[in-house]
């Protein structure tokens, strides 16, 4: 599974896509057919790993089918992933160069060679050059449902009649989001932005067949399955054999429990920021960086509400529909940046006004992190509303302390002198 990085997926396209095959006439059947498994990467868009199609011959060059080629461009590329356009397609390459590119990358690469008859091999052989032909290489790409590892089952399960989909059955054992959690989470910036950008449909329950969208799943899934070679029951992988090592951890297996510790996070600065917000009614410094810190948490968080409003609304991205996280990320936090420069020059309409803005915000955020404790209700906000929580809180009390009105509702109002 691949996401997105400019300067290094375009690198990768151009050194890996190779346009040397274009006539399924000339196929002849494979002597050996393998699935290839590539490890996990550094770079965002290798953090799920990757696998392809080998196929070998005796007397020529090997090939390597390649579902997870794409491109990323300038202004034009933020524009098709703004829409939710991903247009990636399969090329061809061969086995020498796939090697180089994945040892500099220091990723792993195994191969499992299928117990495949010579004429499954020369009927896949065949439809893999005919799926390169430029007319039909190109296909509308997915996170979980169409992506490289999908294409490669769904290609093995075509040629097996079925006999991958019938085998592989039960439920999964994490939903989309659990799964990028765990493999994401050693990428802190990445963990977080997928954290937060995925909506309620990545937390509902998978099946172990969706599972398969990530490359290590579909691996494992293949080591179990069995095949028929002439009425006789064998297992589909025949052998494997490491093509490329790398001195990495194993993934994770499960994703790291980490609410508390964005918790106690959030709870410092929303501390922080109360306690700033208290010495504002004294301190013309404590008032102009309290306004500051407002408009800029305002302006931060009130656009990624903004985005996750437009990606619901607008976009194909269906694993952003519905983010529940908009209550923690409101929309109307912008008004913040505006109103954070009246309180620190001292207007007492802006101050005013930035109280009840953060009193909504503070609610809607504890109104978010009470509904992801509670099960089988909304999304899984945990996370991001325990950072969240606090600071939106703290700045609330820091605003209504200021302001000289009172925390809770319908308390006593605060006289000063």
């Amino acid at each position: 599974m691949r996401a997105f990085s400019s300067t290094a997926a375009t690198l990768a396209v151009s050194f890996l896509t190779s346009a040397a095959w274009a006539d399924p006439s000339a196929t002849r059947a494979p002597s050996r057919v393998s699935v290839l498994t590539m490890g996990p990467g550094d770079a965002a868009f290798a953090r799920f790993g990757h696998n392809a199609i080998l196929l070998e011959w005796d007397s020529e060059p090997a090939r390597i089918y390649n579902f997870g080629t794409f491109a990323f461009h300038g202004l034009a590329g933020v524009e098709d992933f703004m829409a939710g356009r991903f247009r990636y397609w399969l090329s061809v390459s061969t086995l020498p160069r796939t090697l180089r590119f994945y040892a500099g990358q220091q990723r792993s690469i195994t191969a499992q060679e299928l117990a495949l008859s010579e004429s499954e091999r020369a009927t896949l052989a065949d439809a893999l050059e005919e799926n390169a032909l430029e007319e039909n290489r190109f296909y509308n790409y997915d996170y979980y449902y169409d992506n490289c590892s999908t294409r490669v089952r769904d290609a093995l399960n075509r040629l097996l009649g079925g006999a991958l989909e019938r085998q592989i059955v039960g439920p999964g054992r994490l939903s989309f989001r659990g799964h990028t959690e765990r493999l994401t989470a050693d990428a802190g910036w990445l963990y977080f932005g997928l954290d937060l950008a995925l909506g309620p449909l990545t937390d509902g329950p998978t099946t172990r067949w969706q599972e398969l969208f990530i490359p290590e799943e579909l691996h494992d899934a293949l080591a179990l399955v069995r095949h028929s070679d002439h009425g006789v029951s064998v297992p589909l992988v025949r052998s494997e054999r490491t093509l490329l090592g790398a001195a990495r951890p194993p993934s994770r297996k499960t994703p790291p429990f980490r609410a508390p510790w964005f918790g106690a996070l959030g709870a410092a600065v929303g501390l922080g920021l109360a306690g700033l917000g208290r010495a504002s009614a004294a301190s013309r410094v404590a008032r102009i960086a309290f306004g500051v810190l407002s408009a800029l948490l305002g302006l931060v968080l009130g656009l990624l509400g903004s985005v996750f409003v437009v990606f619901w609304a607008f976009t194909k991205h269906w694993s952003a529909y519905r983010n529940e996280k908009i209550l923690v990320c409101p929309p109307w936090a912008l008004a913040l940046v505006a109103l954070g420069v009246g309180l620190s020059l001292g207007r007492a309409r802006s101050t005013r006004l930035t109280q009840r803005v953060l009193q909504t915000c503070a609610a809607t955020s504890v109104v978010a992190l009470l509904v992801s404790w509670l099960p089988h209700v909304g999304q899984d906000n945990t996370r991001v509303a325990a950072l969240l929580a606090p600071i939106w809180l703290g700045l609330y009390v820091g605003a209504s302390r200021l302001c000289a009105r009172p925390v809770w509702p319908f308390g006593a109002r605060v006289n000063r002198a």
